[in-house]
């Protein structure tokens, strides 16, 4: 079969599409043939060595995908051949099939396109976990999402309006893409793009809401943008840390937080998934809900063939995507 596989750190003519064996369902496990996949930034992260996950030379990139199950291993129940999936899993996922923990799969309405239900994916259970179980989002509450256009940033304007927020705050520092941040679900755009973020931030955030402070931040960036949203929480505001895209991881001041009774908690899905498998199978299956109620749905930005990983891994580090790209397998 066909497979995605990294042979060189660092090197990205490294990443080849190669032949290997066919994967046998281990106990426990389902094996895969696959529809599509989606490219995370955690993939580009893996492929300089810099991802808290590092396997061994040659591995097989991707974390999530959909497909059909065809194979079923010993001691696995309430799967048959013919399900329709998703899974998630460390890496892998980038073959036309793949032997996945049983534990790590979600079954698929038949009327749920694949591609859109691989765009639903990591990224939209990254948020799930961060809105509902660490930030615990209320019904007309306020949200700021920072680098609202990237995958995550745009699961996380989408999924915050579906689930009641009253005002939905996109951070961006490339405004091209306001619109169709827009059309996810943002109520107004913050332009992030400037040096003064002080106080900037701030002042677009009250002018925007009528003078209100953010309840809710979901921060993928880092540095300076973190900084700068950290100001804007209100009384009991929760900031929600995601990732540290701008490059520098921020630091924070605890007399602020004890002055304003904010809150800053960490989201990693890695380790939800390691501890509490229940929630992200109760998140996942609540958004596919949402989705079937035209609540919620992805943005695919573009599609690729599997032979064409080259150009979509250079698409996602160009940083010129809105949303999603899906690989076609």
């Amino acid at each position: 079969m066909k497979a995605v596989r990294v042979h060189e750190l660092g090197n990205r003519s490294g990443v080849t599409v190669d032949d290997i064996p066919e994967p046998d369902a281990g106990p426990g496990e389902v094996v895969v043939d696959l529809a599509a996949a989606t490219i995370n930034y955690p993939d580009i992260l893996m492929l300089d060595g810099k991802y808290q996950v590092r396997p061994d030379l040659p591995y097989v990139l991707g974390k999530d995908a959909t497909g059909t199950v065809c194979a079923i291993g010993e001691g696995v129940s309430g799967f048959a051949v013919g399900d329709r999936v998703l899974f998630y899993v460390h890496y892998g996922a980038f073959a036309e099939k793949v032997a996945v923990p049983v534990t790590n799969c979600f079954k698929l309405p038949n009327d749920m396109p694949l591609d859109d239900a691989a765009a639903m994916g990591v990224a939209f259970q990254t948020v799930w976990a961060a809105l509902v179980d660490r930030a615990a989002l209320q019904p007309g509450e306020v949200v700021l999402v920072t680098g609202a256009a990237g995958g995550v940033g745009i699961a996380g304007v989408a999924l915050a309006k579906a689930l009641g927020a009253g005002t939905v705050l996109a951070g961006l520092t490339t405004m091209s893409k306001a619109d169709a941040v827009k059309a996810a679900g943002a109520d107004h755009i913050i332009d992030m793009s400037g040096d003064e973020l002080k106080d900037g931030v701030r002042d677009q955030v009250r002018q925007a809401t009528g003078g209100r402070d953010v309840d809710v931040v979901l921060d993928v960036v880092g540095g300076d943008i973190f900084d700068a949203c950290l100001r804007t929480l209100a009384f009991n505001g929760r900031i929600v840390v995601l990732g540290f895209m701008g490059g520098r991881i921020a630091d924070v001041k605890t007399n602020y937080l004890l002055l304003k009774n904010i809150s800053v908690v960490g989201s990693s899905i890695n380790a939800i998934y390691a501890r509490d498998n229940k929630s992200v199978h109760h998140g996942q299956a609540e958004m596919v809900r949402l989705y079937r109620e035209g609540k919620l749905a992805p943005h695919i930005h573009q599609r690729f063939p599997l032979d064409k990983i080259a150009e979509a891994i250079a698409v996602v580090e160009d940083r010129s995507i809105i949303g999603k790209v899906v690989l076609e397998i």
